[in-house]
């Protein structure tokens, strides 16, 4: 079988896998065992089973059911929130308000003589109960500004959280190119071994006729015992790694669903432009810094507000002569004005600018470093797509040996050893074949999901 190396958290190495067919180690069969009863005892949580799947449901489907997805609808939750919690800041503040205090002189006008007709002597402790009214008229559009700047922090987590979702990709690609590359492996299997049963039907009756050794019989039919084991361990794998993407995409897949590629990656040496979701995710940055530096301006405005205030007061609060406890009220205008900052305002604009800068310096890595393995995945497609040519070739060099090899055999001009090698040879030509297809493939994948086109 192919030895595969399959990291949920990477990709595919395709160019790791041996086209050798061997038999399956011990850890592997424990990996497929335990895959597959963790499938069954997950199956009441998948949906129903799926005949066809394409590369484009698998990432949809994917998405959906992966744990995070839930995150989107908090986000949105807390935003409403925080727009309410905004809208009930504009709403008149009401505050109950209580203190008392003793003091070691007060007011005093007059004498003290008992028959002075102006005697005012303040007591040393005053005592106060209010209600402290407040209402902002205007807040210099520091509330405007914040709901701006809360539903641009919206749509920056969300756009965070499509860059997050967006690594499911390269999961689902390895994944599928993996079942895939084994399934070929397995349709390839399948032939040779047909191959082996017509041959060995054939000796079967020249060995009953006396014409054929029954140590030559023997061989096709070890040949043919251990092809059938290695298909067996190969459909083991095959359903093992269908259980993890089953798994993954919170759906049925068996060994009769049909995955899907996309019917036309492309052929020629394409240079495309980047269309990713974190070039989005940047320019939300970039929207949300300048936000807020107008919510900064908007705080270095003037404020208007209303005020009201009505209580009782011992001594009277407003009517210093009654030094009795009294009712008292009073309300106006009040104009809040910090006309000098120590361009701490300033200061925190220009920083606001060093973090835009930020943003496009991350915008600009980003960018270079998919560029940078453009050309590389350019070359690398137009080498693999030279190899696929002589594949064929010998590919069709090598089933026209094996056709003759075959004649030979039932006509005794070889013995069956002979035979065998070239039916491993002819089975390694195409494994070979199909496993540079599917690298090309893999790199078409790579290079389109790389540029944001899948």
């Amino acid at each position: 079988m192919v030895n595969i190396n399959l990291q949920m958290s990477g990709k595919l190495n395709l160019n790791e896998m041996k086209s050798k067919i061997s038999v399956p180690h011990t850890s592997l069969r424990l990996f497929r065992i335990w895959i597959i009863l963790v499938m069954f005892m997950n199956m009441g949580n998948l949906q129903a089973q799926q005949p066809h799947l394409t590369l484009e449901e698998a990432y949809q489907l994917a998405e959906t059911n992966y744990p995070l997805i839930k995150d989107a609808p908090l986000l949105e939750n807390i935003a409403e929130v925080n727009m309410e919690i905004l809208n009930r800041k504009r709403l008149p503040t009401i505050d109950l308000v209580g203190f008392g205090q003793v003091q070691t002189e007060n007011v005093q006008i007059g004498s003290t003589d008992a028959g002075s007709s102006l005697n005012i002597d303040a007591p040393l402790e005053s005592y106060r109960s209010y209600l402290d009214v407040n209402y902002s008229l205007f807040d210099g559009g520091i509330t405007r500004a914040s709901k701006k700047v809360e539903t641009s922090q919206l749509k920056v987590n969300q756009q965070s959280l499509k860059v997050s979702l967006r690594t499911l990709k390269e999961q689902v690609n390895t994944l599928f190119l993996t079942i895939l590359l084994l399934k070929q492996q397995k349709d390839l299997m399948v032939i040779s071994l047909e191959d082996i049963k017509a041959n060995l039907a054939i000796l079967q009756a020249g060995y009953a006729s006396g014409t054929v050794l029954e140590s030559e019989l023997a061989k096709l039919q070890v040949r043919k015992i251990e092809l059938e084991s290695e298909e067996i361990n190969l459909q083991g794998d095959i359903d093992a790694f269908l259980a993890v993407l089953s798994k993954l995409l919170g759906t049925a897949l068996t060994k009769d669903t049909d995955l899907l590629l996309p019917p036309a990656l492309f052929e020629q040496e394409t240079t495309l432009n980047i269309t990713r979701p974190e070039q989005t995710l940047f320019d939300y940055q970039n929207e949300l810094l300048e936000i807020q530096k107008e919510k900064i301006g908007a705080g270095r405005l003037p404020k208007v507000s209303l005020f009201a205030q009505g209580g009782v007061g011992y001594p009277n609060p407003l009517n210093f002569a009654d030094i009795s406890t009294s009712a008292y009220a009073l309300g106006g205008l009040q104009l809040n004005w910090n006309i000098f900052d120590w361009g701490v305002a300033k200061k925190e604009k220009n920083k606001i600018e060093i973090q835009k800068q930020q943003v496009e310096v991350d915008r600009a890595v980003f960018e270079f470093d998919i560029q940078k393995s453009e050309q590389e995945s350019l070359q690398k497609l137009k080498a693999i797509t030279a190899q696929l040519e002589k594949d064929r070739e010998i590919v069709a060099l090598q089933s026209e040996i094996l056709k003759q090899s075959g004649v030979q055999l039932q006509q005794g001009i070889i013995n069956s050893n002979d035979y065998i090698i070239q039916v491993n040879a002819e089975l390694s030509a195409r494994q070979q074949l199909e496993l540079h297809l599917i690298q090309k493939q893999q790199l078409q994948i790579e290079y389109l999901t790389l540029f944001g086109k899948l």
